[in-house]
């Protein structure tokens, strides 16, 4: 097994954040600087390895933050939460686990499964069930093949814990998602458990490599424009739209019942055409539209990078007047599927297309 270099770790989060820059940047930055802590401290990076390095047998569990619809806590995680879910759950299943996935491939959930198993102890394994953010955790390609999500171990800011014996992955949903509120905003949640086996089959694999990918791109001392073609012709970012922000209109409506929070509407002016550009956002970055055409729509990826910094831009960026690139990738091919769209395409994010067919992935 070969671990991750203090290289890898870097393009890793940079590239998680890359993927889902709508989640919160500083909290990431936390995680970074934790499993930096526990480097110094002696602790060696974990190996990244495939799940086909795994005896079919052995037991692999999801980690990941689940919170309550609003805005992070101010009661941030010390570090050991995941740790005390994963335990739980060993000892409510009698298994001891071999290795972890996140709950996202992207954002802090990918950081938080290596600082989980450096301190466990394992490997984190190159896959996930989501190759992105969705909002709710049963937006899983495990639902997808018909897997529980539980039981489930859930722990919070304050050291409360519970195992949750559940297997409906839209009943965990709304059980983790009621305990994070309790907790104080958020939940340390290990759940999906299976074997390497069924990860082999049902998980998205490679995701994480990706994220290395991108991010060793985004950090390369290439001008910025030679950054984006790679981008496009290595890791499939089909469109890049450069536009200045005109209009915030933030919080201007009510969620939908079972959605997390932070509706808004961001419009831009496209650089050199003029033509309008407007964001929908639903606590993810949902629908870009230019000139009343749908560009990209969930379960597409949208994205959004500072080009005067160089890098990745998040909802602190999208003010008046300031200068944004928005970039557009496609899911997972599972995610346009019939069964893809129903569970995390527009129906499900309560999304009106509006004039023309958005474009295919």
């Amino acid at each position: 097994m070969t671990q991750l270099t203090s290289d890898e770790l870097q393009h890793l989060a940079t590239g998680s954040q890359f993927l889902a820059c709508s989640v919160d940047a500083d909290w990431l930055a936390e995680a970074f600087q934790r499993v930096q802590m526990h480097v110094a401290n002696g602790l060696s990076l974990p190996p990244l390895i495939a799940a086909s390095q795994l005896p079919d047998d052995a037991h692999t569990v999801s980690v990941g933050f689940v919170n309550n619809g609003l805005p992070p806590s101010d009661l941030h995680p010390v570090g050991d939460e995941f740790v005390r879910s994963v335990r739980e759950l060993e000892a409510e299943l009698g298994v001891t686990f071999a290795g972890l996935i996140p709950l996202a491939g992207a954002n802090i959930n990918v950081i938080v499964a290596v600082e989980t198993a450096m301190l466990l102890g394992v490997p984190v394994i190159d896959a996930d069930q989501m190759g992105r953010v969705f909002s709710l955790l049963y937006q899983s390609v495990f639902t997808l093949a018909g897997l529980p999500a539980g039981p489930l171990a859930a722990t919070g800011a304050a050291g409360e814990s519970a195992v949750v014996r559940v297997s409906d992955p839209l009943r965990a949903e709304r059980l983790v998602r009621a305990l994070a509120g309790e907790f104080g905003g958020w939940s340390a949640t290990a759940l999906y458990p299976m074997t390497a086996g069924t990860l082999r089959q049902h998980g998205l694999h490679g995701t994480l490599r990706r994220n290395i990918r991108i991010g060793s791109i985004l950090h390369s001392d290439a001008p910025l424009d030679t950054r984006y073609r790679r981008l496009m012709t290595e890791e499939g970012i089909r469109r890049t739209i450069h536009a200045r922000v005109t209009d915030v209109t933030g919080l201007s409506r009510p969620a939908p019942p079972g959605q997390p929070d932070r509706p808004s509407t961001v419009m831009f002016e496209e650089i050199g055409t003029g033509k309008i550009v407007q964001l929908e956002i639903q606590n993810e970055l949902l629908m870009l539209m230019v000139d009343g055409a749908v560009e990209a729509v969930m379960p597409d990826i949208i994205t959004m990078m500072d080009p005067e910094s160089e890098r990745v831009a998040s909802f602190e960026d999208l003010w008046v007047g300031h200068r944004l690139d928005l970039m557009v990738l496609p899911a997972a091919p599972e995610w346009y599927t019939d069964a893809g769209l129903a569970l995390a395409g527009p129906d499900a994010h309560h999304i009106l297309l509006r004039t023309r067919q958005r474009r295919q992935p």
